[in-house]
């Protein structure tokens, strides 16, 4: 994926636009420790109805880190600046984990600029104990680097059935967590410590879809519920058979959710 840059809020972000930009542009958004790559499962089908933005979230894949205080709105800005950097004015916006909490900070603070909300195997609200969780990745990812994250990380995010059919593709999600910068993965990690959107959802007027995997032990359907219960008409379809990154895990039945929901709504 050949990419190019952009300096946004004092950081220099990597991006790629793929499809003729005539067409109405969709914006996807990766998970924690990954890049704009995860989404190459997708690419094909987006890109021949759509104009196609996939972009590093500060810290991870070539986009620099900026430092290591990251919170919700910065990361939804950084979308915001880069589409303004591209004279985009209006898009869908597909976020995985916590990309679909960008996605959902986007949806809060730049409503006019969406046409479509997609929201992937992702949540609203941290609870404590899942903030005691990250604080402890926290302090062992700052003194031992990334390493030791891969094994736990897949685990969480494919079946143990997929783990063992498809090793390539271990492979290939393990060198995307290595090639996460430790600023980029601790600032997200802070960010995520202050997630709380559930009371603010009400806001959002945005045609939405939400998709939970079946079975993401880390956020499942009932996370998508509850966002789902706030979002006034947003529509939930469950990936069967799949984890976290059902964008991958099970990717064809993914884009047969995806692109018919973006494909309706384009055209009200």
């Amino acid at each position: 994926m050949k990419k190019e840059f952009a300096r946004i809020n004092d950081c220099k972000i990597a991006y790629a636009l793929q499809g003729n930009n005539r067409l109405p542009v969709v914006v996807l958004s990766h998970a924690l420790a990954t890049r704009g790559e995860i989404w190459s499962y997708q690419l094909p089908v987006l890109s021949n109805r759509f104009c196609v933005l996939t972009y590093d979230i500060r810290g991870h894949g070539e986009s620099e880190a900026g430092g290591e205080s990251y919170t919700f709105p910065l990361l939804a800005s950084d979308v915001a600046k880069l589409l303004e950097h591209l004279n985009i004015a209006r898009i869908a916006f597909v976020g995985l984990s916590i990309g679909g909490m960008i996605g959902q900070q986007f949806a809060l603070d730049y409503p006019d600029r969406l046409w479509g909300l997609v929201l992937c195997s992702t949540g609203s609200a941290t609870d404590e104990k899942a903030k005691s969780i990250l604080e402890e990745r926290i302090c062992r990812v700052r003194a031992e680097g990334l390493g030791g994250q891969v094994l736990p990380t897949l685990t969480r995010w494919f079946t143990k059935r997929f783990i063992e059919e498809a090793p390539c593709t271990m492979h290939w999600v393990s060198d995307l967590v290595l090639s996460t910068s430790v600023q980029g993965y601790l600032g997200c990690c802070r960010a995520l410590q202050e997630l709380d959107f559930t009371n603010q959802l009400a806001q959002i007027r945005t045609k939405t879809l939400l998709i939970p995997g079946a079975e993401d032990a880390g956020f499942p359907e009932k996370s998508s519920r509850i966002i789902q219960d706030q979002i006034p008409d947003s529509e939930l379809t469950v990936l069967s058979g799949a984890a976290h990154l059902g964008c991958v895990e099970h990717a064809h039945a993914f884009n047969e959710i995806l692109v018919p929901f973006l494909s309706r709504i384009c055209s009200l």
